[in-house]
């Protein structure tokens, strides 16, 4: 088992961090240029585990791609994929077994995708009904609402052309349930202009900044999405995907981490490469650390965070859930009692988070208590430990954090940033 021991700061520093891509723009924009006739130059991407699982799958259906540390260009469109048999694997990505199920069932051929054992096992029902219904043949190869899934060709195939030429002169219209993932909604969101779908909302949308991400995106490519007044989504039949050119802005998830550093070690620290008016969900972190009593200034350079204290709050985190582990780790050290809401979907990610978090806390000697919806951290004067990641990559950074501020925490199989934040170790040594 790797160990990597995290140097704690001797005093609050004042530095400048460049952020990588964000791997949501990433992965969503592999799936748009997909369906774009090409190429697609896409700058400023994210090279992650993640990432690497999309571009993998679309090379193994035929798609040309062509990598440079500094862009992507994607030379073919689905209407390449030939009628035959194709093995696509997601390794852990959540964003790519989802987001490529929708677009497979555009294509021609067969095909199996699934994951390791862990994604296998995360939700993903509602968005094979949802496809069922627009008309897609799907099978569960082994467990009913689990991949690995087989994907047949159906009514939905563009055989010749990704150009919108269906036999859909109408809409079709699907009802899906908004509580399980947003990624389901993305991934039907994205294909709708080669079907006309009207999307009815059944309970409330969870994650709904990633929605309005990949709404955002879509309008960037000249797609257009019309919101219903009953809550819902209008995708008109017959909009084209036409970018040549996108720039990938950088990553609020992985910024986060460096924020929050900032805030626990009273430190000033700028992080570049990010829009401050981004769609990003993570980009309500900010507004959260400066109710903890932290200043954030915006300007030409970047995003500054100046480092003050930690506060303890109660905060609804249903809309950045990604940055819930990072929260948590500094409700530690907060004097008195943070209780976070929101976090249900924290328990189908890479691994159980929340119970993760109260094992990890527990050996920093934090109470903390939870119901299906809520955890509440009793912060006061944590001590380092050895950190266990579960496999996942934000349990590692978000510990990290913690460790910047107390000496001698250990942090175990820290390669698990590679999911998302290959050169997080780096950047967080340059401090």
């Amino acid at each position: 088992m790797n160990i990597f021991e995290v140097a704690a700061l001797e005093k609050p520093v004042i530095a400048m961090i460049e952020i990588p891509g964000s791997k949501s723009y990433t992965n969503r924009a592999l799936v748009m240029a997909a369906l774009t006739k090409g190429p697609v130059t896409l700058y400023n991407p994210l090279y992650s585990e993640d990432t690497e699982a999309m571009i993998a799958c679309l090379k193994t259906l035929g798609l040309r791609i062509e990598t440079s540390p500094d862009q992507i260009i994607v030379h073919d469109d689905i209407s390449i994929v030939q009628n035959k048999s194709y093995e696509l694997f997601a390794r852990d990505s959540g964003t790519t077994i989802r987001f490529l199920l929708a677009l497979l069932c555009l294509t021609s051929g067969t095909h199996v995708i699934g994951g390791n054992a862990r994604l296998n096992e995360r939700p993903i029902k509602d968005l094979v009904d949802a496809l069922r219904l627009l008309g897609a043949k799907i099978d569960y190869l082994e467990k009913e609402g689990q991949a690995p899934l087989k994907i047949h060709p159906s009514a939905l195939c563009l055989v010749s052309t990704v150009y919108p030429k269906t036999a859909f002169s109408g809409h079709l219209g699907i009802t899906i349930d908004g509580s399980m993932s947003s990624q389901f909604f993305s991934a039907l969101l994205m294909i709708g202009p080669f079907l006309g779908i009207k999307m009815r909302l059944r309970g409330e949308l969870i994650s709904r900044p990633y929605v309005d991400m990949t709404i955002r995106m879509m309008h960037e490519w000249g797609v257009e999405v019309l919101q219903m007044e009953e809550g819902g989504y209008h995708i008109p039949c017959g909009q084209l995907y036409q970018k040549k050119e996108y720039v990938i802005e950088g990553d609020f998830s992985s910024a986060g981490y460096f924020f929050a550093i900032a805030a626990l070690t009273e430190s000033t620290l700028t992080l570049k490469n990010l829009n401050p008016d981004s769609a990003q969900a993570d980009r309500k972190f900010l507004d959260i650390l400066a109710k903890m009593g932290n200043e954030i200034r915006i300007h030409d350079q970047g995003i500054t965070i100046v480092g003050k204290q930690i506060l303890p709050l109660a905060i609804d985190m249903e809309e950045c859930p990604d940055q819930v582990q990072t929260m948590a780790v500094l409700a530690a050290f907060a004097k008195g009692v943070t209780k976070i809401s929101g976090v249900r979907s924290l328990r189908l990610k890479e691994t159980e988070r929340v119970q993760a978090l109260k094992n990890e806390l527990a050996k920093m000697g934090i109470k903390t208590e939870d119901t299906h919806d809520t955890l509440t951290i009793y912060g006061g004067n944590p001590h380092a430990a050895p950190i266990d990641t579960y496999g996942d990559h934000r349990m590692a950074m978000a510990f990290a954090v913690a460790g910047t501020k107390l000496p001698g925490m250990k942090i175990h199989d820290p390669e698990v940033v590679n999911k998302t934040f290959p050169t997080f170790w780096d950047k967080l040594a340059s401090l």
